[in-house]
């Protein structure tokens, strides 16, 4: 028997705590700890959850996702906040300190979680991200090299066009050439 944890939306009563109780010993799960918002429980294979979610729903509840697939799609929206192109980057920049003090934990936990769950350190999801946005603002607006650097936070369009040729074998310039054949 493995013990699972479970995050529960919409539970405000101890009536909820009994509600939830019932729907998880019903398949034959062992409650083991059971409040409002969570439940553990024991089972002997990985619980179907789209049947605990059906019950849940039904009872008019919601099951959350776990707080660390939580925590990545965070991290996934700060890279996509900062990265967008739109972003004011305050002197002196890191991602780093930002990150922990939007996510208000620290950087090495916020970077653990990511890398456990994708598979793929932070810091090789960013590059890979602001590598994509600059081939999409190099092919899809009339955006200059210098700008884009300076949109998406590299300290000069030298060091965007170092990082950029590691990461795709090409130079920028080959993406501007797809621009312009591109535009009539």
């Amino acid at each position: 028997m493995q013990e699972y944890t479970i995050y529960i939306k919409g539970m405000v009563c101890q009536r909820c705590v009994s509600a939830v109780r019932e729907a998880l010993e019903q398949p034959g799960y062992g409650v083991t700890h059971l409040e409002l918002g969570a439940a553990a429980f024991l089972a002997p294979a990985p619980p179907d959850m789209d049947r605990i979610a059906e019950k849940l729903e039904a009872l008019g509840f919601s099951l959350l996702e776990d707080k660390q697939l939580q925590l990545v799609k965070s991290i996934r929206a700060l890279v996509e906040t900062v990265y967008s192109g739109d972003f004011d980057f305050p002197p002196q920049f890191r991602f780093s300190q930002w990150a922990a003090e939007k996510l208000q934990r620290p950087y090495d936990t916020i970077s653990e979680a990511f890398s456990a769950a994708e598979g793929i350190t932070l810091e090789k999801y960013i590059i890979g991200y602001r590598v994509e946005k600059i081939k999409e603002l190099l092919v899809y607006t009339p955006a200059t090299v210098a700008d884009i650097a300076f949109r998406l936070g590299f300290s000069s369009e030298a060091h965007l066009s170092r990082q950029f040729k590691a990461q795709t074998g090409l130079n920028p310039s080959h993406f501007i050439k797809i621009r312009k054949a591109r535009t009539p």
